[in-house]
C-alpha cells in the first residue's frame, strides 16, 4: 500500500474524541493522493472528482502532505467519520451503494436527533461541522448540539 499515514499535527487538529474513537476500533487511517476508482467514475455525473474513503484508506486527488492548520482538515474529519464507520462495521462499500439513506447529506440539528437514525453523510456532515463550529465559536451551542449527538465527541 501506498500513501501515508496522518501527522502528528492532523491527530492533534481533530475534535476532541476522534482520534481517540479510531483507536478503540483499531484503525490506522491512510491518506493516498489519488483519486479512488469509484471517485472517478462519481465525477461523471457530479462533474469533480471527489474525495472518497474505502476501509481505511481516504482517497484525496492532489492531497497535501499535512492538512494540519488548514480549512482542508474539516474535510478529513469528514472521511476520517467514514473511516470509523467501516471499522465499526456501520459501513461498507456495498452497504452504501446500495442504501439511499446514505448518500444524503442535509441533516438539521433538533433535540432528540440519534446517531443511530442518521445515513454515513449525515454522521460525517455532523463530523465536518462539528470541526468547523469548534474552530469558530468552541463554546456555542451548535458544538454543545453536536456534542450531544456524535458519542465520541461527548464530555467526559
Amino acid at each position: 500500500m501506498t500513501g501515508r499515514t496522518l501527522t502528528p499535527a492532523e491527530w492533534d487538529g481533530l475534535s476532541p474524541g476522534l482520534a481517540d474513537a479510531l483507536a478503540r476500533a483499531g484503525v490506522s487511517p491512510r491518506i493516498e493522493a489519488r483519486a479512488h476508482l469509484g471517485a472517478r467514475v462519481a465525477a461523471l455525473w457530479r462533474g469533480a472528482v471527489p474525495v472518497m474513503a474505502v476501509g481505511r484508506t481516504i482517497w484525496w486527488r492532489g492531497a497535501k502532505t499535512d492538512f494540519a492548520g488548514d480549512p482542508a482538515m474539516a474535510t478529513l474529519q469528514h472521511e476520517l467519520q467514514h473511516v470509523l464507520d467501516y471499522a465499526q462495521g456501520r459501513l461498507s462499500a456495498l452497504g452504501y451503494l446500495l442504501r439511499p439513506r446514505h448518500w444524503r447529506y442535509d441533516v438539521v440539528l433538533s433535540p432528540g436527533l440519534g446517531w443511530d437514525n442518521l445515513g454515513a453523510e449525515q454522521r460525517a456532515s455532523l463530523a465536518e461541522r462539528l470541526w468547523r463550529c469548534e474552530q469558530s465559536d468552541p463554546r456555542g451551542e451548535a458544538v454543545r448540539m453536536m456534542r450531544s449527538v456524535i458519542p465520541w465527541a461527548r464530555p467526559a
